[in-house]
């Protein structure tokens, strides 16, 4: 079965019929005249955190400096440095990243680059 999702643009003109609708629909709804579709969404768990050591190494083995790396991850060379120091931790996103860059390097390398890997 194809169905395909109707969208209507909002806007000025419609807006009060398209909310009316709206709230017609959830009033229904609470009645338990009609059914609302759901969908269960898998959430991942949080990101591993990575200490000091772990941080270096991961740099180390992709043989970059701490320049090249920061520029991998969107962010100076002086936070890496303070990562690596252990003055500061990665942010939630950016420990996210770091865990598809140890685990798979050539996606972020290959989506900074593209087809060919510039390191220094």
């Amino acid at each position: 079965m194809n169905t395909k999702k109707r969208t209507k643009k909002v806007t000025s003109k419609n807006f009060f019929d398209t909310l009316k609708t709206s709230v017609e629909e959830g009033v229904k709804h609470a009645k338990g005249l009609v059914s609302l579709k759901t969908e269960t969404l898998e959430l991942p768990d949080t990101p591993p955190t990575y200490s000091v050591s772990e941080i270096k190494k991961l740099r180390k083995e992709l043989n970059v400096s701490q320049p090249v790396f920061a520029s991998y991850l969107g962010c100076t060379p002086q936070t890496v440095k303070g990562w690596e120091q252990g003055r500061i931790k990665p942010s939630a996103p950016t420990r996210r990243l770091l865990q598809v860059l140890s685990s798979a390097p050539n996606i972020v390398i290959g989506a900074i680059f593209g087809s060919s890997k510039k390191r220094r």
